[in-house]
């Protein structure tokens, strides 16, 4: 294969997840968290279903990643009062506090990423990863 995508973007994936992990350590959350925590941070309240279908993971590392963010004491499940088979999830107060060191770490994570990217290019590149993201069925 002359020009294998997927190779690169695995590549990069792996590097970003360094990254993050290796920012996010200070926190005592891993890279895995991430998503999820930020999820919740723009989201309160979503149901552990929502907030499946929003990370884009199955319903076990779901489960796994909130059980984990809740014992480091940044997540609260709440039943629903509404439908008792469902959690909702929110944020505590520890959550509330280091969500914006925590954008500002990714936030440089992507700086560095797309340093030697024009805007012009930043942008496109943006697009195209969104496109192959959206038409893409594995």
């Amino acid at each position: 294969m002359a020009n294998c995508v997927g190779r690169v973007l695995s590549r990069l994936a792996r590097k970003c997840q360094i990254a993050v992990s290796n920012a996010l350590q200070q926190y005592n959350l891993t890279a895995a968290e991430e998503p999820f925590l930020m999820a919740i941070l723009n989201n309160d309240g979503f149901s552990q279903e929502e907030l499946t279908a929003y990370v884009g993971v199955d319903k076990a590392a779901t489960a796994r990643a909130v059980r984990s963010l809740e014992e480091k004491g940044y997540l609260t499940r709440v039943q629903d009062p509404r439908d008792k088979r469902q959690n909702r999830v929110y944020p505590t107060h520890k959550a509330r506090e280091i969500g914006p060191l925590v954008k500002e770490e990714l936030a440089r994570i992507n700086q560095s990423l797309t340093q030697s990217l024009s805007p012009e290019e930043d942008d496109l590149i943006y697009a195209l990863l969104l496109r192959i993201d959206k038409n893409f069925k594995p």
